[in-house]
């Protein structure tokens, strides 16, 4: 029986450390993108990604018909939101921040380059964002960035072209990177929000090798893991961080509670499912972050990751067995996510609990001190 219960403990924690692996420690990427030159170029995505990601950063760059030099203007208005929908962002426009959006502006940077200078290579670009752009934004949100939460430091670059019309502004900004690298939505401002990285229920969470990826469209394609629901410890602990021990005591019921509501309790049972969740810790705690999410999945036999699913869980989920739907293709870094087909696909920016103590800003995540590139879009390439 002892035996029994540490193997059930050691899945639960294998199965925490992963999502927390890949849905927080993958998430330290800084997205930079070139946009907004009066030459009208479209976008060009510099991916800054973290070691844990195990993805292959690169640049892609873009030209084809883009915003007007008005456009460009407001761009660098603190508080402005942006969107768009190809991958080369040739489309980007400015929404109000109640609307779907990819990007939040916080303000303007200069590169400090003079005239006839070249265009920054990668290392450079990923200095002026990591030396201007992290301080820029902390007091523009007005309080701690979760360093694992959902919200990333993020940029907005000129194009070459524009640069060497003389243009050296980085519009810096907030922005929500997936795994891949890839943009998801938001409503709202990031200084309304709960930092946590949550999904709507239902929403199924992406299989890249044997880790947790970003949501697909649907619960057909290839996934790790299904999202029930999500439970606030702001609800129970009200004060100072709670120890993993005691979050743990408090979410195991609730998380089961919330899988049981959402798919039904025989239909969890007949699935094989393991609830498991995140937890989480000082520094998202201080910036203010009470949501969990409570999720569903499979761990391999060896606890090195999570076993392909296919399915709903409340229409019978499959582990493993036959070769599932194809898997959504990847969108390229700065490219809106997929977007999943649930009732709420978008996450919306949720009311934060504030915190116990005024927290220090947090730190700007470490940066890469090489980053290759790859080859440029061809003009009017096509879009999700």
């Amino acid at each position: 029986m002892a035996d029994d219960a540490d193997g059930h403990a050691a899945r639960r924690l294998v199965a925490r450390r992963g999502v927390i692996g890949v849905l927080a420690g993958a998430l330290i990427m800084l997205v930079a993108a070139s946009a907004f030159a009066a030459t009208g170029s479209g976008l060009g995505f510099l991916e800054l990604a973290g070691h844990e990601s195990g993805s292959s950063p690169g640049v892609l760059g873009g030209s084809s018909s883009g915003p007007e030099t008005g456009s460009s203007e407001l761009a660098k208005a603190p508080g402005t939101c942006l969107t768009w929908q190809r991958t080369d962002g040739a489309d980007v426009h400015q929404v109000d921040c109640s609307a779907p959006h990819l990007f939040e502006t916080a303000g303007p940077v200069n590169a400090n380059q003079p005239d006839g200078a070249p265009f920054p290579a990668d290392a450079a670009w990923q200095k002026i964002v990591a030396d201007q752009c992290g301080s820029l934004v902390q007091r523009y949100l007005g309080k701690p960035l979760d360093p694992t939460g959902r919200y990333k430091v993020g940029a907005l670059k000129p194009t070459a072209a524009a640069w060497g019309d003389g243009d050296r502004t980085v519009r810096c900004g907030l922005q929500a990177p997936g795994v891949t690298g890839a943009l998801l939505s938001s409503t709202g401002k990031v200084s309304a929000a709960d930092q946590a990285v949550v999904f709507a229920a239902g929403t199924c969470l992406g299989l890249n090798g044997k880790e947790v990826s970003d949501p697909v469209s649907s619960c057909a394609k290839t996934h790790a893991a299904e999202v029930a629901g999500t439970v606030d410890l702001g609800s129970k602990f009200t004060g100072a961080l709670p120890s993993v021990d005691d979050q743990d005591n408090f979410l195991q019921p609730a998380c089961t509670k919330v899988a049981q509501d959402a798919v039904g309790a025989q239909k969890l049972t007949d699935s094989k499912l393991t609830v498991y969740w995140t937890n989480i810790d000082q520094a998202s705690w201080d910036a203010g972050t009470r949501r969990v999410s409570c999720n569903m999945g499979s761990l391999l036999a060896d606890n090195s990751g999570f076993a392909p699913l296919t399915g709903a869980v409340k229409d019978g989920v499959t582990i493993g067995g036959a070769a599932p739907a194809s898997p959504d293709p990847l969108p390229p870094p700065g490219a809106p996510a997929v977007e999943p087909s649930t009732p709420a696909a978008t996450t919306t920016a949720a009311p934060a609990a504030p915190a116990a103590t005024q927290a220090p800003a947090a730190p700007a995540p470490t940066l890469p001190s090489v980053l290759p590139s790859l080859p440029p879009l061809l003009p009017g390439g096509t879009g999700n």
